[in-house]
Formats: structure tokens, C-alpha cells, sequence
């Protein structure tokens, strides 16, 4: 920009020295001349100021500019020094439940569509190492309760001093369950498999939690109120202790050059504590139940968790071109108590789970433990069909011996579920993705429930649109 006054204001003075004028019977004197050249020396200095005052002033305003984008990560916007970040996502869930020879089982559980997660998400930064995440949901399953866990999902804030040490607190997974820490959106199957009913999903506290290595060593150690099997809570009702969660996950060989190995993942994550209230059912891939303890008065005297809670879940996945897989188990052990209508009774029972899952994908892509981009996203009358995926698992639920028929009944409640289960995921883009998933359920026990004696065989699908 500097440059056009000064080429303006020598091509002035070009025309005018050249100018037939200049030549003619009456050329001006070379005073005139002068204070022509003079004149025209000023106009280029002014025009030149103008030039720099315009440049100066959009420096300053590209210093304050707030840069908005959008694309298929979702919304974003950014101050001009990148410290303040808000980020707008989300992601829904359109399901359905097909039941298959499911005569005389609950009516509660009939064939339906349902959305199971409808998930707004802010998420940013403040001042450059303040990160924030709220997300709510208001799926179909979801109500108010007086523990209140169920329309806030995640709410916390994370102070990223270094990679390697971080401090965050609020409300959000507890780090513990493999597939539980996996986001709702990224998962294999529709439902998630039984080590998860056995972990606990998200609760209120404080953890340290960093990376170690390039991310070779992962690490998380927190404190909070302590939920059950399962459950999620934003405010501890039933007592004041509190449950210590901790996790290490490591990638042995994630910065090798063995390329069959790096995408392997080995870790052991757990909690202890001290917990009260009651304990919680225990569901099947379609979400019925086949597993209560004893809730009532007089011979039904209600079973209270009351004493120590501990957990351990060993854990693993593994990624190689195409193919992936992920084990997992998990044991949960607790006090409980029994008292009423003359039954006093107390023991420790622990129960435990485990899965196993393997997937492929069809088209080539790489598989991974997070979100999977296609190679040739869908486009209609194109060549592109997007990302196939098939996927297989089996997963296992199996009851303390103990826990019958003292703190439940024997004939109703199975001792033990075994579920297979048979998917097919496509991935059109990287927002749009379906599923399709069989699963077969076996149990052991409790032949006087109809779901328990028969079995369950469901079909379920889901549509689902993330950004």
C-alpha cells in the first residue's frame, strides 16, 4: 500500500515535466518548476501517511477480531489471540427396540422408537488453559429425580497447567470404566455391556489427572461423593464419606516404529469407599430388568448398601488397520445389610463382568478407539458409500452366590446373564451413522420370570447425527 502514493505522485511529476506545456513558448521558470515539484512531494508525503495510518489501524483491529468457523467439528468461535474459545456441539441419538418372543414379559418393554440421548454440548477455553464442558441431555429416558443426575451430564471446569498435571473438577465420568469413559457417540454397539453396569458412570468431585511420555502413560486420581454400581449424582444424599477413583493407562508402544503395536492400550483403573443406600438393578442389552435386590417392608425388608465399596477394572484395546478389539472386567464388592421384618443379616458381596468385542471395518479405514472419518464419505450418485463396519461381542453379568436368597429372590432374579451380541455400523460421513445390532441373552436362575426362563432376543437400531 506504501507504494501507490509514491507511484502516483512521481507519475505526476513525470506528466508534468513531460507534458507539451513544458516545452511551449511559455514554460514556466524553473522557480515554478520547483515549487511545483514541491506541491506535488507534499500530496505523495500526505497520501503516504494515510496509506500507514490505514495499515496501523488494521493491525489494531486484526489484534481484536473474532474469528467464527464451521464445519463438521461443530461451531467455534475465537479470539484473535486464540485465549478465549467457545465451542457449540452436540449430538442425537433416533433409536428403536424390536423384542422378539417376548410373550408374557413386562408391557413396560414393548416394541418402540425412543431417543435415547439428545446431547447439547458448550464446551472452551479461558485465558488459553481454563477449559470448560456443559452438557445436558434430554433423551427419553431421562427424568428429574431428588438426586437431580440426570439433565446435567457433564459440568466441570479443567485447569491444563502442563500436560502432565491437570486439575478438574465439577461434575463427570469418574475414571474408571473402559467403555463408560468411551463418549456416547464413538460407541461399537448401541448399548454398552455389562463391566459398565458394574463402574461407576459420572459423579461430582475433584482429580488430577495428565499425560506422560507424548501420551505413552496416562493418569487420573480423584475424589468424589461415591454413586453406585453404575449411577451418576450430583449431590450426596445418603452419607458423608466419600469414594477415592483411580486410573493408569498405558501405550507401550505408541511411540515405537512397531506399527502392529502402537495402537495397543493396557490398564487397570478402581475405587474405594465408604457408601450407603441402595444398590442398584441390573439391566439387558434391551434394557430390561433382570436382576433386583429386595426393596420393601416386612419379608421384603429392603437391602441397603452399608460399608465399604471397592472396585477394579483391568482393561485393554487394541487397533491395527481394520481391525480392533477391547476386553474388559470388572469386579464390584460391597457391604450390604438386610433389617426388618425380623430378618438381620450382613455380608460382602461381589459381583462381577466382563466383555469382549472385536470389529472390522469392510472399507479399509483404520480403526479406532474414537471417532472413525470414511475414506469415501456417502454422496448420491457419486461413488462414495461411506464407512462399513461389523462387529461381534460377548459379555457376561454373574451374581454372588451369597447374594440369594437373602438379599434377593431366587426365583425371580437371575444369578448370571450371557449376552452375544452382532452389529453393523455405517458410518456415512463423519456426523451421520447407523446402527444395527442383534443380541441374544441367556440367564441362569429365577425361572419365575418370564424374561429370566425365556431369554431376550432384541433388535436394535440407531440413527445418529454428531458435530
Amino acid at each position: 500500500m506504501k507504494l501507490i502514493p509514491h507511484y502516483v505522485g512521481l507519475s505526476a511529476i513525470g506528466i508534468a515535466l513531460t507534458s507539451p506545456a513544458a516545452f511551449s513558448e511559455q514554460a514556466p521558470s524553473n522557480d515554478e518548476l520547483l515549487k511545483r515539484v514541491q506541491e506535488l512531494e507534499q500530496q505523495v508525503k500526505v497520501l503516504s501517511r494515510k496509506g500507514e495510518i490505514a495499515e496501523e489501524s488494521a493491525a489494531e483491529k486484526a489484534k481484536t477480531a473474532v474469528s467464527v468457523s464451521a464445519g463438521a467439528s461443530g461451531f467455534q468461535l475465537r479470539s484473535a489471540d486464540t485465549n478465549f474459545v467457545l465451542k457449540i456441539r452436540g449430538y442425537l441419538q433416533a433409536d428403536s427396540r424390536w423384542y422378539v418372543n417376548d410373550e408374557g414379559t413386562s408391557s413396560a418393554f414393548n416394541d418402540t422408537f425412543l431417543l435415547r440421548r439428545v446431547r447439547p454440548i458448550l464446551e472452551g477455553t479461558v485465558y488459553d488453559k481454563f477449559d470448560y464442558r456443559l452438557m445436558l441431555d434430554l433423551g427419553s429416558g431421562v427424568t428429574a429425580n431428588n438426586a437431580n443426575n440426570a439433565y446435567v451430564q457433564d459440568a466441570y471446569v479443567n485447569a491444563r497447567l502442563w500436560p502432565q498435571f491437570q486439575i478438574q473438577a465439577g461434575k463427570f465420568k469418574e475414571p474408571v470404566g473402559l467403555e463408560r469413559l468411551q463418549s456416547g457417540a464413538n460407541l461399537l454397539f448401541v448399548e454398552r455391556a455389562y463391566p459398565t453396569q458394574l463402574l461407576p458412570n459420572r459423579d461430582v468431585g475433584v482429580q488430577l489427572h495428565g499425560d506422560l511420555g507424548s501420551g505413552a502413560l496416562s493418569y487420573a486420581l480423584g475424589v468424589f461423593n461415591g454413586v453406585p454400581d453404575g449411577g451418576s449424582g450430583d449431590i450426596d444424599r445418603s452419607d458423608d464419606e466419600k469414594d477415592v477413583a483411580a486410573r493408569i493407562f498405558a501405550h507401550p508402544f505408541k511411540n515405537s516404529d512397531v506399527a502392529a503395536l502402537q495402537g495397543l492400550g493396557l490398564g487397570v483403573a478402581g475405587t474405594y469407599g465408604n457408601q450407603a443406600g441402595a444398590p442398584r438393578t441390573y439391566v439387558t442389552p434391551g434394557q430390561q430388568t433382570f436382576f433386583s435386590y429386595y426393596a420393601g417392608t416386612g419379608t421384603n425388608a429392603v437391602t441397603a448398601t452399608d460399608g465399604t465399596v471397592w472396585r477394579l477394572s483391568p482393561q485393554a484395546y487394541w487397533s491395527w488397520r481394520s481391525l480392533g478389539l477391547i476386553a474388559e472386567y470388572a469386579i464390584s464388592s460391597s457391604e450390604v445389610s438386610r433389617t426388618g421384618g425380623g430378618i438381620t443379616a450382613a455380608d460382602r458381596l461381589q459381583h462381577s463382568a466382563w466383555q469382549v468385542a472385536a470389529s472390522y471395518f469392510l472399507t479399509g479405514e483404520d480403526n479406532s478407539f474414537k471417532a472413525v472419518a470414511p475414506l469415501k464419505p456417502f454422496t448420491l450418485g457419486g461413488d462414495g458409500w461411506g464407512a462399513w463396519e461389523i462387529a461381534a461381542r460377548v459379555s457376561q453379568l454373574t451374581l454372588d452366590d451369597d447374594t440369594f436368597p437373602t438379599y434377593a429372590s431366587t426365583a425371580t432374579n437371575a444369578r448370571e446373564a450371557l449376552s452375544y451380541t452382532f452389529g453393523l455400523n455405517w458410518h456415512l460421513n463423519r456426523n451421520f451413522k447407523v446402527n444395527l445390532n442383534y443380541e441374544h441373552t441367556d440367564f441362569d436362575g429365577g425361572n419365575a420370570n418370564a424374561l429370566v426362563a425365556n431369554g431376550e432376543d432384541v433388535l436394535l437400531t440407531r440413527a445418529q447425527i454428531s458435530f
